[in-house]
């Protein structure tokens, strides 16, 4: 069972997607907070995505119809958090290494409709005192977007994640499950 050593905290990375089809790839790096001697590691309780429009001067807006206002086509975005380095793209939602993802769906001009589906469940995973909490002992997260190919507009789309979590105090034994599990996750 895991132990909370701090009170919840919040770690925000950021991807800027520019391209259709050209995943890109931020790491979270969780170094300062992973320690094997002491079995300390991170407890995520959730993980949000958020997506704005950016200009190339690098202005953000809430407005997404920026983005796309003159293609018919619909598009989407896919984000995705992962504990183990797959290189840059996405993969499948079947893999171990998974801890969240999302998917954001553009109906195309002249409807314009947005919509946001957070597509692995938990990604909000529950307190650390519940033992729902996703436990991490890794010392990186990865964070990729990549959008389709009728992506288009003038601005580019920001992607954010911003993840909950605590540091925790693990168990030789729980320490040593989770090691092995993100170990074999890597094959």
């Amino acid at each position: 069972m895991a132990k909370a050593k701090t009170g919840a905290f919040y770690l925000t990375e950021q991807v800027i997607l520019t391209a259709t089809e050209t995943p890109v790839q931020a790491q979270f790096s969780l170094a300062s907070y992973i320690d094997v001697a002491s079995k300390q590691g991170i407890a995520i309780e959730s993980v949000d995505f958020m997506f704005q429009s950016v200009d190339t001067a690098g202005s953000y807006s809430e407005r997404l119809s920026t983005i796309d206002n003159t293609n018919a086509e619909p598009w989407t975005v896919g984000v995705q958090l992962t504990d183990v380095q797959r290189g840059v793209s996405l993969v499948s939602d079947a893999d171990r290494a998974m801890v969240a993802s999302g998917t954001l769906f553009h109906q195309g001009y002249p409807t314009g409709g947005v919509s946001h589906e957070s597509n692995l469940y938990p990604d909000n995973y529950g307190p650390v005192a519940t033992e729902e909490a996703r436990l991490v002992v890794n010392s990186e997260l990865f964070l990729t977007g990549s959008c389709s190919s009728d992506f288009g507009g003038s601005d580019n789309l920001a992607v954010t994640c911003r993840i909950k979590a605590r540091i925790v105090t693990l168990s030789e034994r729980d320490f040593m499950a989770i090691a092995i599990t993100s170990s074999a996750a890597d094959n």
